[in-house]
């Protein structure tokens, strides 16, 4: 125990040496109790200041890293999964009855609407307007925070081609924000369920990863999965991909809307807003 503490074999430091382990040890549970109450009493402080350490070190070693699915192709079609598990239900009839509607014609009327919240101007999108545009397809690894993954093909359109129908980027648009027909699985808060958003910055929207698809595996997509349309972010945890998109907005900050930390999965479960992999 000496040898630990101080270095050296003097026996008759031993008193010396159990007082400071003990101390230490003493010091340690405190402070994880304090901590923990504190945490506890005011989630949205702790989870601040926790993002705001962590930020540090993301941006030194994982903000400059770029996907590159779309370029490398590292896997290929012999790596896809047929199956592929998902979180949060497709819209009803109460939450959404015109995803409904467009659902049961066949996507006949399905929309989405690309919009400029700072001129207040907006463009409506049709599924055969998103197929349209330039295609994208990249096999990629779907790896969820909760333990599962699954291989896919992802066929659509990229985000920045898309965001070009209404127009050249506003000069204080600072991000893009997405929200779905359907509502979030659960508010991890307990409030009632609200439409699902994220929020994406700049440079997560211009990467060549960053797409709206409409077919997975070579089909269009699955209803679990987000039809018609679903972001893919491949930068990005899932939580970042919203399914079932219903608008696609320029916006200059985040804080005014929803809780204003950047989409339902941070204004509910607290999760951090940078969600990059």
């Amino acid at each position: 125990m000496v040898h630990m503490v101080s270095g050296d074999m003097d026996t008759t430091r031993a008193a010396q040496a159990y007082i400071i382990v003990i101390a230490t040890i003493v010091v340690v549970i405190l402070f994880w109790i304090v901590l923990s109450y504190w945490s506890l009493a005011d989630r949205a402080c702790s989870q601040r200041i926790t993002a705001g350490v962590t930020e540090i070190g993301r941006k030194l070693f994982l903000n400059w890293m770029r996907p590159r699915m779309s370029e490398q192709k590292v896997y290929t079609d012999k790596d896809i999964s047929q199956f592929h598990w998902t979180n949060g239900l497709p819209p009803t009839d109460d939450e959404s009855p015109e995803w409904i509607a467009a659902r049961d014609n066949g996507w006949e009327g399905y929309t989405i609407t690309i919009g400029n919240d700072l001129a207040g101007t907006e463009k409506v999108v049709t599924l055969d307007d998103l197929k349209a545009l330039p295609q994208v397809s990249y096999v990629a690894v779907h790896t969820c925070m909760q333990g599962w993954s699954a291989t896919s093909r992802w066929t659509g359109v990229r985000l920045r081609d898309l965001m070009e129908l209404i127009g050249p980027k506003p000069d204080e648009a600072r991000y893009v924000l997405i929200d779905s027909y359907g509502l979030a699985q659960k508010m991890y808060d307990n409030r009632p369920r609200e439409p699902f958003y994220a929020v994406l910055d700049l440079e997560t929207t211009y990467e060549d990863d960053t797409i709206v698809a409409y077919e997975r595996n070579g089909k269009p997509l699955e209803t679990h999965l987000g039809a018609p349309a679903r972001l893919r972010a491949e930068s990005n945890h899932g939580y970042k991909m919203v399914k079932w998109i219903n608008s696609i907005r320029w916006i200059k900050d985040y804080a005014d809307y929803g809780d204003g930390r950047g989409g339902t999965r941070e204004d509910s479960a607290l999760q951090a807003f940078n969600g990059k992999i």
